[in-house]
């Protein structure tokens, strides 16, 4: 079995992935947004491109919640922004999650290809999708989302601690470099605080969305994608 890493959101737009489990990661906040309403009881999570894509889908729903971001910040109208912590509530209880963000979503309908099963995972779930992928008998591929198609710390640095933890594939040059990232950094936070996107997000006033989404194990979920029906799943 063999492990390789897509490092932008773009990457898996231009590359076919076959016969793989594919790891999507954007801790900074997109998964781990996902993880947290999940967690606190969201029904389905139909992840879009678009701002006009999510307000014609959730038309359909008779209990949804729009979310997202953009640059950042909630976008007008919507229920919620890209803040895990907004959705640690009771009221988000059995609603369709309707989502668009500027990174996250995108990667997610990026991927093309055959015999996959799509994950998400972040800091805050790397114990159970290390675990889960650990007794797979499948190649697999990560897709970190980026920033703006761009190579971003804080999704690489969560690929190499998922890698760290799986000792039963054979590791590409890149799998290999991100691992070594993972082993020298003892402290997630402070690994990531000179990073461009950590930066911004707290620039904007975001310290205790960034402390939450570098918090690793907080939750033991497993969430799956399904492309065919647009929605994402706890298992």
């Amino acid at each position: 079995m063999k492990i390789d890493v897509f490092l932008t959101a773009e990457e898996a737009k231009r590359k076919e992935i076959h016969d793989s489990n594919i790891v999507v990661i954007d801790v900074l906040r997109a998964t781990s947004v996902m993880i947290t309403a999940m967690a606190h009881g969201v029904s389905k999570i139909h992840p879009y491109e678009s701002i006009e894509e999510v307000r014609e889908a959730s038309l359909a729903s008779s209990f949804s919640i729009l979310c997202g971001e953009r640059k950042g910040l909630t976008i007008h109208g919507f229920d919620y922004g890209n803040s895990p912590l907004e959705y640690q509530k009771d009221n988000i209880r059995g609603a369709e999650m309707f989502m668009t963000t500027s990174n996250g979503t995108r990667a997610l309908r990026n991927i093309h290809g055959q015999n996959n099963r799509i994950w998400i995972a972040s800091f805050l779930n790397l114990s159970s999708m290390s675990t889960f992928l650990e007794t797979e008998k499948k190649d697999c591929t990560i897709l970190c989302a980026g920033t703006e198609n761009q190579f971003s710390l804080d999704d690489a640095l969560c690929a190499g601690m998922l890698i760290q933890k799986l000792h039963c594939y054979e590791k590409s040059d890149l799998a290999l470099a991100l691992e070594r990232l993972a082993k020298n950094s003892k402290n997630i936070a402070e690994s990531l605080h000179a990073a461009k996107h950590y930066r911004y997000l707290k620039s904007i006033g975001l310290e205790k969305d960034l402390e939450f989404c570098c918090t690793p194990d907080q939750y033991s979920l497993l969430l799956e994608y399904d492309p065919n029906t647009n929605s994402i799943c706890s298992i």
